[in-house]
C-alpha cells in the first residue's frame, strides 16, 4: 500500500459529493424558478421572488466547499465570508444603471433579498459544518 493512500481520506471525499450535490440542486432549482416567473404563473409571490436569493448563496458555498483549487485552502468561515461578500455585492449592483440590452430583465433590489441572502449565508453555513463535524471514520479493511 502506497503512503499516499494512507493518507487518502475516504469520508472527505464523501464530503465533496454531498456538497456538490447539494450545491448543484440549490442552483438548478433557481433555473425552474427563474422559469416560474418568466411563465409568470400566478403563484409568483414573496417566497418566489426571494426564493433566488435563499438557494444562490447557499448553493455556492456548498460548489466551493467541494472544490479542490486554491479556495479549498480556505477555513469554512472564510469561505462563508467571501460567499456572503459576494451574494451582497450581486444584490447592491442591481441598484446600478443598467446599459439599454439589459434594460429589459427586470432586476430590482430588494431589502427582502438581503435577507434571504444573509439567511441562506447562516444555513449554508449550519448545514457544512454539521457535515463537515460529523465524526470521520479511519477504520482501512484489507
Amino acid at each position: 500500500m502506497q503512503k499516499d493512500e494512507v493518507r487518502r481520506d475516504r469520508p472527505a471525499g464523501a464530503n465533496k459529493v454531498i456538497f456538490i450535490w447539494m450545491g448543484s440542486v440549490c442552483l438548478m432549482a433557481i433555473v425552474a424558478i427563474k422559469l416560474v416567473r418568466l411563465l409568470g404563473h400566478p403563484a409568483t409571490s414573496l417566497v418566489i421572488g426571494i426564493a433566488p436569493s435563499v438557494l444562490g448563496p447557499a448553493g455556492l458555498l456548498f460548489l466551493l466547499l467541494s472544490s479542490t483549487g486554491r479556495l479549498s485552502r480556505l477555513t469554512l468561515l472564510q469561505m462563508t465570508v467571501l460567499v456572503a461578500a459576494l451574494s451582497v455585492a450581486l444584490e447592491r449592483i442591481q441598484l446600478l444603471p443598467r446599459p439599454p440590452i439589459l434594460a429589459r430583465g427586470h432586476y430590482t433590489f430588494d431589502f427582502w433579498d438581503i435577507g434571504g441572502t444573509v439567511l441562506s449565508v447562516v444555513a449554508g453555513y449550519s448545514i457544512s459544518a454539521r457535515i463537515l463535524r460529523q465524526p470521520q471514520s479511519t477504520d482501512r479493511k484489507g
